[in-house]
């Protein structure tokens, strides 16, 4: 599921707005709804059911993916709750540790305040480096590790970008029709590790032109 979430949201976000299917996206709100209310009961028959949170957390920030504004915010955060329960039964879960640090990035890429979003971003690195850590040989945590680098100067371009086309950021007043881009895009960034932000805000300068 998770895959296949994560390809059709990086598509659609690399395809513009114009681009999605509303049904397609209810579908996948519902099912992922649906395993949202899965790991809810699990943890419910069982508190320190580590990996239910965990995976629950996870469902949550691909959910807050389906989000615009203050209910994206609101979902993130929802998932960063849920995986530090996870973590503070058991630390050591690597997964866990990496999808926390995804939740944070995602949550720093919604902050005009540079310096929080720094704070944060060093918590995603924290994270990076335990799980790399947990497992050496795994090169996709080593990548994501090495990709942190880029964020402040990323998050920079972002939030200038933002301002000269005079959007503002998710969880605040909506500027112009063009603020989906940080609603859809801003997490994903360093989440699913795939497209080039300023690429994807320059094609919709363009669109918006034409």
């Amino acid at each position: 599921l998770c895959l296949v979430t994560l390809t059709i949201v990086r598509q659609q976000m690399m395809e513009g707005p114009n681009m999605q299917d509303p049904r397609q996206m209810e579908q996948i709100t519902q099912v992922l709804q649906q395993h949202c209310t899965t790991h809810r009961e699990a943890v419910e028959r069982n508190e320190n059911d580590y990996q239910a949170y965990a995976k629950w957390g996870e469902v949550l920030l691909e959910l807050s993916m389906m989000k615009h504004g203050q209910d994206a915010v609101d979902t993130i955060d929802q998932s960063i709750a849920k995986l530090e329960k996870s973590l503070n039964i058991y630390p050591d879960n690597a997964n866990a540790l990496v999808v926390h640090a995804s939740a944070l990035n995602a949550r720093a890429f919604l902050q005009h305040d540079s310096t929080v979003a720094q704070d944060l971003f060093e918590q995603s690195k924290t994270n990076f480096k335990k799980a790399l850590e947990l497992e050496p040989e795994n090169a996709r945590y080593k990548e994501l590790l090495d990709a942190m680098a880029k964020a402040p100067e990323l998050h920079a371009q972002v939030v200038s970008q933002l301002q000269a086309q005079g959007g503002g950021m998710a969880g605040a007043k909506p500027a112009a029709e063009g603020d989906w881009i940080y609603d859809w895009v801003g997490w994903g960034i360093l989440i699913v590790g795939g497209i080039t932000l300023i690429a994807v805000l320059n094609n919709q300068q363009a669109a918006d032109a034409a």
